[in-house]
């Protein structure tokens, strides 16, 4: 029996409702629930909810295409990403550089001095690992309070739908310094092929004080990943 369109939706709509209250991140979720406690995601579970909703989608001969596609999106909806941050320089040397270029005084209120992000590399295949690295340096402003330094991540499909959102702390400091963070990203081994993208931000002591956009291109596990595209953090 063949379904009706609104049907499709219909069943389409319930599951999706499924893939929530079984703990799995729609599209702009996050790490965490709103109650701040983790969340947990069956990854088969959100897999084969997608491969159903993908295939019922697709319809005729384009099921086993769509119900492939929706699998890989309902893994992609399970994708945690995780946040590893180091100091590399203390807050006394990061202070003294800025004091050489500012005619020996330090900012009233606290700055940014250097923010950057990037991939290495910033071509995979489904199934690898991507690594964004970011590189922070953070002077204490003479009449600000102790910053507490966070750094948020979203990833974004091609067509710019949120896959997740989290946001980690990188330290709270007496005195600021200069950081070295990095998002890992483990993508699904059936995460759709193409470009996406990874907004990062900074923040001290809750408002953003920088931005950043890295793209990261993920080919399907049988192609050859060839030469890198020049795709650098914006």
């Amino acid at each position: 029996m063949k379904l009706s369109n609104s049907s499709v939706k219909c069943v389409a709509a319930i599951l999706i409702t499924s893939m929530t209250l079984f703990g799995c991140a729609t599209p702009g979720g996050t790490d965490s629930t709103a109650s701040g406690e983790p969340t947990e995601c069956n990854t088969a579970l959100a897999a084969g909810i997608g491969a159903v909703v993908g295939g019922l989608i697709g319809g005729g001969k384009n099921t086993l295409r769509g119900a492939a596609i929706g699998a890989g999106l309902g893994a992609l909806a399970c994708v945690a990403i995780n946040y590893h941050a180091r100091q590399v320089k203390t807050a006394q040397q990061v202070e003294n550089e800025y004091k050489v270029a500012h005619k020996g005084t330090l900012p009233e209120r606290t700055t940014v001095t250097h923010y950057d992000t990037k991939f290495q590399p910033a071509t995979i295949k489904a199934g690898e690992k991507a690594v964004l690295t970011s590189n922070i340096e953070v002077v204490k402003g003479r009449n600000s309070p102790a910053p507490l330094i966070e750094e948020e991540a979203t990833l974004l499909k091609e067509d710019g739908k949120v896959i997740k959102t989290t946001r980690k702390t990188v330290t709270e400091s007496p005195a600021g310094g200069a950081y070295s963070g990095s998002f890992t990203i483990p993508m699904p081994a059936g995460a759709p092929e193409g470009v996406y993208t990874l907004k990062t931000a900074l923040f001290i002591n809750g408002e953003q004080a920088g931005t950043h956009n890295a793209k990261l291109q993920v080919l399907t596990a049988s192609r050859q990943t060839g030469t890198a595209l020049a795709l650098n953090a914006r």
